[in-house]
């Protein structure tokens, strides 16, 4: 095996485990002095070795801190290995538990066995160990991966550089902005151009950044260089970002660039030491630069108002935009939008706007319109446009007689006549958008334009009207760009339906704002299953289906109430309706074949550790659908599920 390969191997086994000592507790009688004396940050350096053969040593940060009162935990913090041009992502390495003994001047980390249960690999056992004398840390960590049968060693040596354990990338990451640029160097003209107004570091890991593409003068013309990982380190008289090396090709003109980097931010200003060479040209580069921040975001807006009734919800951002939507009392008056004082919590150093002028804190603004802010960073690189606008909020009603409905594209007539098509009404929808956007295409064969609609209000009912839902067969084509699913089944639900043609799952959008604690979901159904089952064996290729005459179809009928951030931008869809961690309580009904109308009330089961919290934003969904497996495209066309007299009871 190479040597390469053998440290990738490493890198990736332990980016899957966690270390958890398993010590017995043992008293010590100044374990916790000790804690205090050797917790902080070390910078040192850090070797492994396959059973004996060692590879090129890497520079490292650890940490030391308070497990719990007595014992340590020793962490690598995003850790990353360059081998080559190859970064190789490890993750946070863990070591918890670790007894202390000796005296404030050497302790030592007693030795402490863990268990990794790696998928590939099985059982890894590790044995990790070390002491700290006089503020340096030597440590040990053995690693025997059984198929491998080989040990792999892992030591630390580095010297204790403050006693905070700390994210210092925070604090270096921002736009810096040209204060004052040196250059010097042999070959060709010394030119100080570029970078012409300045650079950006973002935030790469835990005490790591990166340097996003920038120029800097070089002869002929610029050479352009990023920077992909450096560790910052604090000392005291600043943080430091560690040298680093490279070699990289630029375009046609350069080979082999050679590339040192290390910085300082000190004082409220970075100092960026730069040598940049080739065979024929070398440059020396000093960027002194300030920080600007570059945050342009609105992270919190608040109304003050008696008919507010739902603070501002921020969408995320898309393209730069972001839409702001605050819920008042049903039938407010414009009037009473007119004068509202907003207050805003914005991203550090930027600046708001309304109408293209500075907005002053504590000035009305008119909320009967839509108002548009625009806040822009402090470095001046981005804005953000912010829409704000009102909705009335809607005490729903969670149930449906299946006695109202509406007509959908109600203006399609002629050639486009099969665009129509019914949906319970009242905030209810259906999958039969997702059917006529197969009939738009059945050019190419997709779903003929006089095959039937999947959901049909019908006079087969408990009471009045029912929904018919029926699982039907589309075409089963791969067209690149999206699969057209074997099996469609039909689904009907409170909320909306949006196609996204890219992810059909995604279209559906399930629920409402609730703000009660939901009892029992209750109905009336009766099911037929469908003769030839089709099953999906892999959802992202629908079209991929073959009959299975081992199962039989079978209805999905739930009720789900979940947590929400938003009431306006958070949903869940047909991709997670029933897998979010999100989800508080469901009440599923156990459906199965049924010739005539059989009643239901099943009691909602509330998730393990979650309960209903009135200060908490929660939504419930009812969905209905022919086919259990629908959202796996699977299920049996030709299947029929009636529902009637659908409520949620609180």
């Amino acid at each position: 095996m190479k040597k390469k390969n053998l440290l990738c191997l490493f890198m990736s086994l332990l980016s899957l485990g966690v270390f958890t000592g398993c010590n017995d507790d043992e008293k010590g009688s100044n374990g916790e002095e000790l804690l205090g004396e050797i917790s902080g940050t070390y910078l040192g350096t850090l070797n492994v070795s396959l059973d004996g053969f060692p590879f090129d040593p890497m520079e490292q940060q650890i940490y030391i801190s308070q497990d719990d009162k007595t014992t340590a935990k020793l962490e690598l913090k995003d850790f990353n290995i360059l081998i080559g041009e190859a970064v190789v992502e490890v993750g946070d390495i863990v070591i918890s538990n670790v007894k202390l003994e000796g005296n404030l001047s050497s302790v030592t980390l007693a030795e402490t066995k863990a268990e990794i249960n790696h998928p590939a690999l099985g059982k890894l056992d590790v044995t990790a160990s070390g002491v700290v004398v006089n503020g340096k840390a030597d440590l040990k960590i053995v690693v025997y991966a059984a198929t491998l049968k080989q040990n792999i060693d892992v030591t630390f040596s580095g010297d204790k550089i403050n006693s905070e354990v700390k994210d210092n990338a925070l604090a270096v990451a921002a736009w810096y902005e040209r204060k004052a640029f040196t250059v010097t160097g042999t070959g060709g003209e010394i030119v100080d151009t570029y970078p012409s107004d300045g650079l950006m570091v973002t935030y790469k890991g835990y005490n790591k950044i990166a340097i996003s593409s920038v120029p800097f003068s070089f002869p002929p013309k610029a050479v352009y260089f990023t920077v992909e990982s450096a560790d910052v380190v604090e000392k005291a008289d600043g943080i430091y970002i560690m040298p680093v090396e490279k070699t990289f090709d630029y375009g046609k003109d350069y080979k082999n660039v050679k590339l040192k980097l290390s910085g300082k931010l000190a004082n409220g200003e970075l100092v960026l030491n730069v040598d940049i060479s080739t065979a024929d040209y070398a440059r020396s580069y000093v960027f002194t630069g300030s920080p600007k921040q570059t945050g342009a975001t609105i992270n919190k807006m608040t109304l003050t108002s008696d008919v507010i009734l739902v603070q501002p919800e921020i969408a995320t951002i898309s393209s730069n935009k972001a839409d702001v939507v605050f819920y008042v009392k049903a039938g407010t008056a414009d009037d009473k939008l007119k004068s509202l004082v907003p207050t805003f919590e914005i991203a550090k150093g930027a600046a708001i706007s309304l109408d293209g002028k500075e907005y002053v804190a504590g000035t009305p603004v008119d909320f009967s319109k839509s108002p548009i802010f625009k806040v822009k960073s402090e470095s001046g690189k981005l804005t953000y446009t912010y829409t704000v606008s009102k909705k009335e909020w809607v005490d729903y009603e969670f149930k449906h007689n299946m006695d109202a409905w509406e007509t959908r594209n109600a203006t399609s007539t002629g050639d486009d006549a099969y665009q129509q098509y019914q949906e319970p009404a009242n905030g209810w929808a259906t999958s039969n958008e997702g059917i006529k956007y197969m009939k738009v295409m059945s050019f190419m064969n997709v779903y003929p334009q006089d095959g039937p609609y999947v959901v049909t209000p019908s006079d087969d009912a408990k009471s009045g009207k029912a929904a018919r839902i029926e699982t039907v067969h589309t075409t089963g084509k791969d067209m690149g760009f999206v699969s057209v699913p074997v099996v469609t089944s039909g689904t009907v639900f409170n909320g909306a339906f949006i196609t996204d043609v890219m992810n059909t799952l995604n279209s559906t959008k399930f629920g409402y704002p609730c703000t009660k604690k939901p009892v029992a979901f209750k109905g009336a159904y009766k099911y037929t299953a469908g003769k030839d089952y089709y099953f999906c064996p892999d959802p992202k290729k629908a079209h991929d289906a073959t009959i299975d005459k081992t199962k039989t179809d079978a209805p999905a009928m739930n009720a789900v109430l979940y947590e929400v951030d938003s009431y306006t931008f958070d949903v869940l869809t047909g991709m997670d309706l029933l897998t979010s961690d999100k989800i508080v309580a469901i009440a599923s009904v156990d459906g199965k074949a049924q010739a005539s109308y059989t009643d239901f009330n099943v009691s909602f089961t509330f998730r393990e550790n979650k309960t209903f919290d009135s200060s908490k934003k929660y939504k419930l969904a009812i969905v209905c659908s022919s086919s259990k497996d629908g959202d796996k495209f699977s299920g049996a066309p030709g299947s029929v599920l009636f529902v009637d007299n659908l409520e949620v009871t609180f």
